[in-house]
Formats: structure tokens, C-alpha cells, sequence
């Protein structure tokens, strides 16, 4: 039997980031699955569009490359696959520990000028927010596995559709005592909810996930479970 296919689909976005982390964590997918053809497509905003990216494909395996189970990953991708006539579509990034891993990475890496973590008051994990409970759901999942993997109390606040917002996260932390607030970032990319991350009057700000090497860990290890 050949080896299965694997396809990455991601939102899409007018500007390089995202799609630049997307490309270059299919690249380490591929060295971690050398004998798997990887490709990359995008639901909206840029190319290729799914059915682009999944042509010619026999029985892809398709990967939701969310963080959320937003409408994306509840309708888009399996609608894709749908069309293309063949393949199954994996669980989305999902709440898995190669995330919180790379979320406090790069907090660690943010907090470094403060002396690391002990220069925090107080923690605030931002997330791009949803209309979705689920998504909520999820982020509020992440956060408790974050504050098992830093041994600090996190809370959980949103840029859109939820509440708190990271600045009314930040201001109520402020108000309750914390000197020094840092935002650990729940975002896959740079982009226009990174920046706003930079206005919520937080001390420190992480780097988004990004292409570190536990996400595309993540990537390779929701292909064997479907191939298994």
C-alpha cells in the first residue's frame, strides 16, 4: 500500500507570516516524515485554495491547521475533502502539550530581560478569541496546562468575540497589585492580532508559536493517528 498524502490547511492571510510559518512547518513535518508528500493550502484569502492543493491526491490525509474548533474546522476543511471525493480529515491542533511547550518557550524567551519568569506579576494568555463555545472551551484547557507547565496562575482573555479582553485582563491584574504583567501568546502567527497584543498596556508580549519544532511534532504525530 502507498503512503498516504498529507495536507495542511490553514485561514490564509494578505501578509507573508502565516503562510511563511505554514511552509516552513511542513518542511519539518517532511524530515520528520521523510516517505510523506506534504502540501499546504489555504481556506481563504490566498493560494492555493483547497481543491488546488488536494488535486490528484488518492486518500489525502487532510489537517486542520487550527488552534480552534472554530467554523473553519467544523465546515471548511471537511467540505474540501467532501468535494475532492476521497480522504479523511484529523483532529485540528487541538489542546496538546507540544503547544503549552512552545507557548512557555516563548514566553521564557520574552520574560528573559526581567530576569525570566520570576519578573512577572502576573500572566495573561492571549488568544485570537471565537464565537464558538468549543474554541473557548479549548483556550481555557490550554491555559490550565500552562499554568501546570509554569507553576503560575494564568488567565485566559481574547482580541475578538469573548470576554475578557487581554487589556481588561491586563488593567484587572494591574488593579489587583501586579507590577509586572506579561501576555503568553496563543497565536499561530505575526499578524494584525499580534500587534494588538502590543497595545494591551502588558509589560511583555511573546512571540507567537510560530514554526517551532513542537508544532510540526504536533503535525507529524496527528498524521499517525490517522494512519495508524
Amino acid at each position: 500500500m502507498s503512503t498516504r498524502p498529507l495536507v495542511l490547511l490553514a485561514h490564509g492571510s494578505r501578509r507573508p507570516g502565516p503562510s511563511s510559518v505554514l511552509s516552513r512547518t511542513a518542511e519539518r513535518v517532511g524530515t520528520i516524515l521523510p516517505e510523506v508528500e506534504v502540501r499546504t493550502g489555504y481556506v481563504e484569502l490566498q493560494p492555493p485554495d483547497p481543491a488546488t492543493a488536494l488535486e490528484g491526491l488518492v486518500d489525502p490525509v487532510v489537517l486542520p491547521f487550527f488552534l480552534a474548533r472554530g467554523y473553519h474546522v467544523v465546515h471548511d476543511v471537511p467540505a474540501a475533502v467532501e468535494r475532492h471525493g476521497s480522504g479523511t480529515v484529523t483532529g485540528h491542533l487541538g489542546v496538546e502539550a507540544h503547544l503549552v511547550e512552545a507557548v512557555a518557550q516563548r514566553l521564557h524567551e520574552a520574560s528573559a530581560p526581567l530576569g525570566g519568569l520570576a519578573g512577572l506579576d502576573h500572566i495573561v494568555l492571549g488568544a485570537a478569541g471565537s464565537r464558538q463555545a468549543v474554541a473557548l472551551e479549548e483556550v481555557e484547557a490550554i491555559t490550565r496546562l500552562l499554568e501546570a507547565r509554569l507553576g503560575r496562575e494564568v488567565t485566559p482573555a481574547y482580541l475578538s468575540a469573548a470576554r475578557p479582553s487581554v487589556r481588561d485582563a491586563v488593567s484587572t491584574a494591574r488593579a489587583r497589585g501586579a507590577g509586572r504583567v506579561g501576555v503568553a501568546t496563543y497565536l499561530l502567527a505575526e499578524g494584525r492580532f499580534h500587534r494588538a497584543l502590543h497595545s494591551t498596556g502588558a509589560d511583555v508580549v511573546a512571540a507567537p508559536i510560530g514554526d517551532h519544532p513542537a508544532l510540526a511534532e504536533l503535525v507529524a504525530l496527528r498524521y499517525r493517528e490517522q494512519v495508524a
